[in-house]
Order: C-alpha cells, then structure tokens, then sequence
C-alpha cells in the first residue's frame, strides 16, 4: 500500500445524500473517469482509482449525482481510514468525524463539507494514507474506464511523469462520484522565459565587445501551491566560459523587492574544469508567497564578455532552468531546495546567446597585391567599443621584460645597438609575453594599436556591431602612408540559429571590398611605394662631364685664337 504524507485535493462533484428526490438510476458498472491533462504540462502521466465508498448511485433532475446505501469500497481499508478520521486534529477544534461509526456515517459528514476545500484536501490526505492494495477500472489514454458506482480517489501512478518526473508535475489528488465523469488534472508546471535587455527590448540573442556587460532578465510566475507545505523554487544557470559572472542579481516577487542581505535569496557560484560557470539563484522560504499565485517574478543579473569569448557562430551561451517541486502529495525533507530524494521537475531550458566578430587587414604592396607589406602602423578607435588586440602571440609592455618590438611587426630579445637601431619601434621601450590574453582586454572605450605582420595582417577581435576607425600611423618602409582613415561599420543580425554579418569599409572616400569569413571581416588595404628621384650619379654625372668637356675645348679655341692675334700684330 503506498502512504503518502501530504495530499492535495479537489472535490469534483461531491453530494452524498439519500435517494429521495432522485429520478432515475444508473447502472452499476462501466463508468468512466475522464481526465483532461493541463496544457502546460507536456508529459505522459498514468492515472489509479482507489474506490473510498461503495454505493448506489443515481441522477437527480438538476444533474446532480448522489450516492446511496454507502459502504466502504475495495480501494480503502476502511476500519483504518475510520480510525485516522476520528483520531485527527485536521478539521479545526471539533473533529466532526470523532462520533462516526462506519462508512455511512462517515459519507453523512462529508456531505457537510460540501465545496470546502480546505477539510476536503484533509480527509483525502487521510484517504490516501490508509487505501489498500486494490485499483479499480482500466487506465488508458486519459480515462479510467469499467469503474462500477462509487466515490473515488484518484492519483498519478508513482514515478510515471518524465523522467522520475523531472519534466512535469504530479496531479493533486482527485475526489468524484463516479457517473460517467470528466475531471481537470491539478498538475501544476512553472514555466521560466531568460531573454537579454537590450534598451526596452528583451531579445534571445544579441552581439557585444569583448569588455562588454551583458543584461539578463529572467520571468516566471508565482505558481499554485495549494497543499504544499514547502515548495521549491531554485534557478539553474549555466554560462558559457566567454562569460564571466558579475554578481549583481536582483529580484522582485510580484511588488516585493528581495533582499540578499536579508536571507530572501542565496546565490552559489561553481566554476567548472571546462571553463563553464554553474549560477544557482534559491529562493528562500518560497511557500511564503503561496497567497500570491500568479504574482510576477523578475530576476536580473549580468555577465561580461571576456577574452575567452566564443568568435564563431556558435556563440555565447547562457541558459537557465527551474528547479520546482513536483509533487503536492509527498512530504519534502529539504527547507530551501531539494534533499535526498525529494522529487522535483525541471522545465526546459530558456537560452540566449552573444555573438561577437573582428577586423583582418591585408597590407599589400598597390602595384602588386600578392605581395604583402609588413611593419604597417595602426590604431583603431570606435563608439563605446571594447576591443583587445589579438596578433596570434600577445606582448605586453613592461619595464621588466625581455622583448623589443620590431618595425615589422614582429618581437626579438635581441637588444638594439647603433648599427641596427633604425629596425626597432623603440629601443627604450621593452615588452614581455603574455600567456594570458585576458590581460590585454580593454574594459572601455580605447584605442588600440599594432603592426602588420610578416604576412602584412594585422587582427581586431572581439567587437560588436558598430563603427570603428583605423588610422594608419607609419606606412612600412620606402611606402606612402595613407592620407584617410578607413571606416568600417558593422552590422550583426543575431538570431539563434547564428549571427549574420555584414560590413562597409572606406578609405576616404573610396570603398573597400571586403568579405565576412565566419565570424571576421577581411579586407586588403594598398600603399604605394614613394617616388624614386635623380641622384648626383648615372646620367648626372655624364651631363656634367659632357659640358665639362665642351668648356674645355672652348677654352683651348679661345687661348689658340688669341695667341695667333698677337702673333699678326707683332709682324
């Protein structure tokens, strides 16, 4: 025989009268009970009937079924149940069952409670307790057929409903005198709605900077807890580990402000091996608000996107589940949250996802665009970006380090000297290499600067949707450096299933051709080399030469011509 602790009830039809008045008699078998599930719970349930009072049953002219001639039924042990009812302090301070005798007498009370839940819900708990071996009727796509005349209880078959009953709720117990009969299931199922705020909108899926703080706003309702004595109410949040928790949740029931400080909730950060971090948000003493079903529940928190942000269009995950208690008719052993085998469900994941894209620029050489330039110098700014710089090893600048930056872009622990100082970006100026990329996240709006490298790319990642500019600071040697900026605007359709990129990029006014790689926009950028001018040597020096030659020969005509004057006179 299965006890359970605590029912909850509801009385269908319940008049248990004699048979005056009464127009016409039923047959004595084959009722059914049909049950109409909840629509908001999904999962297959198994209903048993546990026949309380055997009898004859009959209609009466309004519609109403009553039951004579009362005795106790094949699914209760009656002298049991009798003895609970008289020795029970649940009805208040006069137990109006303390003078009963038998099943009769017992019905003729009963009939008193008439839509009384409240002493309804405690004879079925007591009912429930002390039913025996014996079901009634055959269970089959929610309806318990071949039921003869009499009062029922009827319950979920144990662990029937999901998985162990993790995906839905079990039925309050229900009571009905049985002609053919239909009857609503009492299982009550939360439901819980994350979404991201994004200004007035709340969106499932968005794009952000690395840097960036990402608003949650998780909804439920405060839902039935008719007959609960303890009722668990624990969010399950799982981030994804381009995440990082900040820590700052807040929640309001209905119009009630909770207080962490006060013990109204608690909150549990795990941090797991795989990057991901477990949020487990209890509310505490959640019964309390059992007068408030209905009620709204706001829950808000927030995460950062860090440097471990997921670039592809897998994106950031976050999702979240509810934790709630399942079943009205057990007596659960935890206070706050579930222990030991209290049975609880769990709804469906409510998910919503971060997106995040970057920039690769192509220095090529503008006469020929297979060959790529390195040591170009850039800086890139943008509107409330946050933005780190990524060239596949990081270095960051320390007066302890080792390194030096070179002009082309790339690192070398080989120290500066005369012959070779041209080479470096600075020869004061010392780096060390960063092993832990999210140091270089920048946590608000900067401007970053690089090198192109030995491949002539240079690499932004970890940018949102916006508008960035990049200057070009030294062009790479015997090169023009570019006179404009290059504008480039993004645009991220974000969606669930992925986030559609799309990009503008200008030099000037000229625009780029550019294309979007998964989660990355790549374009070229050209420079032209400078202009070669003449030196004092090659053709220079035969000019020179040419009219040296022709001055001499001048002046040895004119030194000849002169002396034969002088001669002629002197004759």
């Amino acid at each position: 025989m299965r006890h359970f602790k605590k029912i909850l009830s509801l009385l269908l039809t319940l008049v248990m009268v004699l048979a005056m008045g009464v127009t016409a008699f039923a047959a004595e078998s084959g009722y059914t009970i049909t049950i109409t599930p909840n629509s908001d719970d999904t999962t297959t349930h198994t209903y048993e009937a546990y026949q309380i009072f055997a009898g004859d049953l009959a209609t009466k002219e309004d519609g109403t079924k009553v039951l004579s001639n009362i005795n106790w039924g094949v699914g209760v042990n009656g002298s049991a149940l009798l003895t609970a009812l008289k020795g029970s302090d649940k009805f208040g301070e006069t137990n109006p069952f303390a003078d009963c005798t038998n099943a009769e007498t017992v019905a003729e009370v009963l009939k008193g409670f008439d839509n009384d839940a409240a002493t309804t819900q405690a004879f079925a708990d007591l009912a429930a307790a002390n039913t025996s071996e014996t079901t009634s009727g055959t269970y089959a796509n929610n309806a318990i057929t071949g039921l003869t005349a009499g009062y029922y209880l009827v319950k979920d078959t144990n662990y029937t409903i999901g998985t162990d009953g993790k995906d839905g709720a079990y039925s309050r117990f229900l009571l009905g005198v049985v002609g053919d009969v239909t009857v609503n299931a009492k299982s009550e199922v939360p439901t819980v709605d994350k979404k991201i705020k994004d200004g007035e909108q709340k969106i499932e899926a968005n794009t952000a900077s690395i840097g960036d703080s990402i608003p949650y706003v998780v909804t439920s309702n405060v839902p039935d807890m008719t007959g609960y004595d303890k009722y668990f109410f624990v969010l399950k949040d799982t981030m994804s580990k381009g995440l990082t928790f900040n820590d700052d949740v807040a929640i309001t029931v209905g119009n009630k402000e909770l207080k962490k400080e006060n013990g109204d909730f608690t909150v549990t950060e795990t941090k797991n091996a795989d990057g991901t971090t477990d949020i487990e948000i209890v509310l505490n003493n959640f019964i309390q608000y059992k007068d408030q079903k209905d009620a709204a529940i706001t829950v808000t928190y927030s995460a950062t996107l860090n440097q471990d942000a997921d670039r592809t269009q897998t994106g950031n995950v976050n999702e979240v589940k509810l934790q709630y208690s399942n079943n009205p008719n057990y007596d659960y052993k935890g206070e706050n949250k579930p222990s030991g085998d209290d049975p609880v469900g769990e709804t469906p994941k409510s998910t919503t996802k971060t997106y995040t894209t970057g920039i690769e620029l192509t220095k090529v050489d503008g006469a020929n665009q297979e060959k790529k330039l390195a040591g170009a110098k850039f800086q890139i700014s943008g509107t409330a970006m946050k933005v780190v710089l990524v060239n596949k090893e990081m270095y960051k600048e320390s007066a302890n380090g080792t390194y030096y930056m070179l002009k082309d872009g790339t690192y070398t622990e080989t120290a500066p000297t005369e012959a070779t100082t041209d080479k470096y970006d600075s020869t004061e100026t010392k780096y060390e290499k960063v092993t832990v990329v999210n140091k270089e996240t920048k946590a608000e709006e900067i401007t970053a600067i690089g090198y192109t490298d030995k491949n002539g790319v240079l690499t932004f990642e970890g940018l949102a949707a916006g508008t960035y500019e990049i200057t070009e600071l030294k062009a790479p040697d015997g090169y023009n450096m570019l006179k404009a900026p290059i504008t480039v605007v993004i645009s991220g359709q974000a969606a669930m299933e992925g986030c559609t990129w799309s990009a503008t990029v200008k030099s000037g006014n000229d625009t780029l051709t550019s294309s979007v790689d998964g989660n990355m926009i790549k374009f070229s950028v050209q420079n032209n080399s400078g202009s070669t001018l003449p030196s004092t040597g090659g053709i220079g020096t035969t000019i020179f030469t040419v009219v040296g030659i022709i001055l001499m020969v001048g002046a040895a005509i004119l030194l000849i011509t002169k002396r034969r004057m002088a001669g002629s006179e002197n004759k």
